[in-house]
């Protein structure tokens, strides 16, 4: 936004007062007038979206300070005299909102202008009624030149205001004793109105910031969305294709690991076809032999099946042969509950061989092989 397209409102003192307003195009006042009807007057039915809105809060309500802290850092220095105008307010420092200007050379005293927090809420809650969101909010005085010596006079907002170089005050209160016989230069309406767009790009003092600072809406950039969109969507196409090219890697591997293995299977079991072929044939081979895998199970879970039941038959040990046979020790109170175990192994089909033997402490031993 900028001053090209702007309206700036003069508060009045009095509740019942009109405010003064002129509206500004391509930085030069084009219109002006009193109330609120500056919508009407101008012929529009709303401010455009990038128009300025300034406004101007009677002198009267605004106190400014002059301090100088020139043993001060800037920024020090900015805060001391920001404190200082606190103190000096005739109410609780809580209820006065006070804002420093910007400049920087320390041999300069600071402005603070210094406003009741309700008279900063009752100001925008009157905007807000009335349509507007301010950008700044800058004390009338400001408008008027700074004067090299005594004070510069000019009428703002259809108020008289003074300003010296070290003291703003309206022109009610220009009383002999405050300004003595100082010089007072008379400031044209152009000139103050010249001042006051100039403050729409660079305020002298905005009150508008901290507590009362102007909530930005920040708007969706539709350009950077539909970036965005596209990245996301390259970066999740490139890991799908990484993901693709990773499974194409294992599936070609695996399926060459098959083919080794069913090469080397192949020298066994010739006539085996693939894989699981040559691996149920092999299988079968190594039983036939009393080796692999089912030459060692079979036994042992008929084994297991036929202790259950003899109760009191426990297994000592328990191992197989290279050969394939399977070999345990099995140990119970009385050599009738082996025997069971010994027929429901002949009964399943199993060839065994027993060794009886006695243990010191009397319980009957018998070491047995197993063979399918």
């Amino acid at each position: 936004m900028s001053a090209r397209d702007a309206l700036i409102v003069f508060l009045p003192e009095a509740a019942d007062a009109p405010p003064h307003w002129m509206r500004v195009v391509d930085g030069a006042p084009v219109q002006s007038g009193e109330g609120a009807n500056w919508l009407a007057a101008c012929g529009i039915t709303a401010m455009p979206d990038a128009a300025r809105v300034m406004l101007v809060p009677p002198a009267a309500l605004v106190a400014l300070h002059w301090t100088a802290y020139p043993d001060l850092p800037v920024r020090q220095a900015r805060a001391a005299a920001r404190l200082a105008a606190l103190a000096e307010g005739i109410v609780p420092a809580d209820q006065l909102f006070a804002v420093t200007d910007a400049q920087d050379d320390p041999a300069q005293p600071h402005i603070v202008a210094l406003a009741a927090r309700s008279d900063m809420q009752h100001w925008l809650l009157w905007a807000q009624h009335h349509g507007l969101d301010p950008d700044s909010i800058v004390p009338a005085p400001l408008l008027l030149p700074e004067p090299e010596t005594g004070f510069a006079r000019g009428v703002i907002g259809g108020v008289s205001v003074l300003r010296g170089s070290d003291m703003a005050l309206t022109g009610d209160m220009a009383l002999p004793a405050l300004i003595g016989d100082a010089p007072v230069a008379d400031v044209s309406q152009g000139v103050i109105e010249g001042l006051a767009i100039a403050a729409l790009d660079a305020p002298p003092i905005d009150l508008r910031q901290g507590d009362f600072a102007k909530r930005v809406r920040r708007q969706v950039d539709q350009r950077a969305l539909k970036r965005v969109a596209l990245w996301s969507g390259l970066i999740l196409l490139t890991a799908l294709l990484i993901a693709l090219v990773g499974i194409l890697k294992s599936h070609r591997e695996a399926s060459r690991l098959d083919a080794e293995s069913l090469a080397l299977a192949q020298q066994v079991v010739p006539g085996a076809s693939d894989a699981a072929q040559a691996l149920g044939a092999m299988e079968q081979q190594l039983a036939a032999r009393g080796a692999g895998g089912r030459a060692f199970t079979a036994p042992v879970a008929a084994l297991m099946a036929a202790m259950q039941d003899a109760p009191g038959v426990a297994l000592t040990s328990l191992s197989r042969d290279p050969d394939g046979m399977l070999r345990a020790t099995l140990a119970a109170a009385k050599a009738d509950d082996i025997n069971v175990v010994l027929l429901a192994l002949q009964a399943a089909g199993f060839t065994i061989t027993a060794t009886p033997a006695q243990e010191p402490g009397g319980r009957t031993l018998a070491e047995i092989t197993v063979r399918s």
